[in-house]
């Protein structure tokens, strides 16, 4: 019995190795599936419903990728455009690797749930994919040439990272957040908002372009031809360049193009946040207001920012200053019948830079801060998050979940306040800086 037994565990064995070194489920036929990696949706141009374009990667022989991107004009719904690119492309396009999904202004305009639905609906794309809205279409903005050679989707990408919401220069929401806090009690949410500055003006003439550069090449084997000549068993190595996305005319729904312009580069930003309510644009936060926003409502420790006030001989100096968050706290009271929100805050800081040539002992006791500079900065907080705070009010939109707070843990006073929280809110502040050391 117990030989039967053995049998029968190591045919077992021997077929599950066999299904294990065959199997091969996982693999993607890069010849018969186009891999997106962003999707951009814009309100159509022309007639009604959506222009979505995709930007697909294309794998380079030398390991540098580039990108095509597809567009499909005039959709009704985002699943249909989706369906399309197989007919635009030839390739069955798969939202495994999809990271980022761009919302062009227009689409912000009207509720973005209409178009972001779709994701909610599938598990296509993953719920940790970036959301982000951006200035003029997406379309345009995948088209931008990031100064890294870095695919669009790729450079927005590394500006939507963890590392620089930390330091608060931006509002980074992905889709699973963003759909929680429109199906929540504030029905509101931010994205941050991408737009695209071209330094094409700003940059000399030291750019090479790929022939100046096939050139040079040809110059460099002619001056080394004697010594190749003389010793044959010398080949210098060649790099081919990376191979662009092909460039195709568009058809009657949609085009495809490469990823690049045919000069200059764009450095993308997204230090401003839009703000919405009911999934519509509500407000727009400057860089400054979101800083002040990251700093007191998100995981946000440690961050940079500028402030001016007098030095020991009364000239007015500008002081870079690095500030660490050590406390935030946001709570919501009532006194006499009137709701109450108490920001908390407690930060040390230090002089990372000044805009003028300090004395050697104020150089020495960099870490020491004084005290004219510390409530310099308390008083530039206050000011950037009440701003802030008065957008969010205006706008409806739940920055600091008040709402939130108010259903959770007010049951009585929610019925009296659910619709106007935001608008009778009195908020008050207990912001402290103190010097690192």
């Amino acid at each position: 019995m117990n030989k039967l037994w053995t049998r029968i565990f190591l045919a077992a064995a021997a077929v599950l190795l066999l299904l294990f070194f065959s199997n091969d489920f996982g693999l993607i036929d890069i010849q018969e599936t186009a891999i997106v990696v962003a999707l951009g949706i814009d309100t159509a141009e022309e007639g009604e419903g959506y222009d979505v374009t995709a930007q697909i990667a294309v794998p380079a022989s030398t390991g540098s990728g580039s990108a095509g991107n597809v567009t499909v004009k005039n959709a009704r719904t985002v699943g249909e455009a989706i369906a399309e690119l197989n007919h635009e492309t030839g390739w069955y396009p798969t939202l495994v690797h999809c990271k980022l999904i761009l919302l062009g202004e227009e689409t912000a305009n009207e509720n973005v749930f209409n178009v972001l639905d779709y994701f909610l609906r599938n598990d296509a794309v993953e719920d940790s994919c970036l959301v982000a809205a951006c200035s003029g279409t997406a379309r345009e903005v995948f088209q931008a040439q990031s100064p890294v050679n870095d695919i669009s989707a790729s450079a927005i990408s590394k500006v939507l990272s963890s590392e620089a919401q930390k330091t608060g220069l931006v509002s980074v929401t992905i889709l699973k957040n963003f759909a929680i806090g429109y199906y929540s009690e504030g029905k509101s949410g931010i994205l941050p908002y991408v737009s695209v500055k071209s330094e094409a003006e700003s940059q000399g003439g030291g750019s090479s372009s790929p022939t100046s550069a096939a050139a040079a090449a040809e110059n460099a084997e002619d001056a080394f031809g004697p010594f190749i000549k003389r010793n044959k068993w010398w080949h210098p190595k060649k790099r081919p360049l990376p191979i662009a996305a092909p460039v195709s005319a568009e058809s009657g729904s949609g085009g495809q193009g490469g990823n690049g312009k045919s000069g200059g580069e764009d450095i993308f930003q997204a230090s401003e946040t839009m703000l919405f309510y009911e999934g519509k644009r509500a407000g727009m936060l400057t860089p400054e207001e979101t800083l002040a926003y990251n700093l007191a409502a998100t995981d946000t420790d440690f961050a940079y920012g500028n402030v001016t006030a007098e030095d020991a001989e009364g000239r007015e100096i500008t002081y870079s200053l690095k500030m660490k968050i050590s406390k935030k706290k946001r709570k919501l009271t009532f006194e006499n019948g009137m709701p109450v929100l108490t920001f908390s805050i407690r930060a040390n800081a230090r002089v990372a830079d000044t805009d003028s040539a300090g004395t050697i002992l104020d150089v020495a006791k960099t870490l020491i801060v004084r005290e004219n500079v510390l409530e310099a900065a308390e008083n530039k907080f206050r000011e950037e998050l009440t701003s802030a705070w008065q957008k969010s009010a205006a706008s409806g939109c739940d920055l600091f979940g008040v709402k939130e707070k108010l259903h959770r843990f007010r049951h009585r006073q929610y019925p009296d306040f659910k619709d106007t929280i935001l608008e009778k809110t009195e908020v008050r502040y207990d912001i402290r800086f103190t010097s690192m050391k």
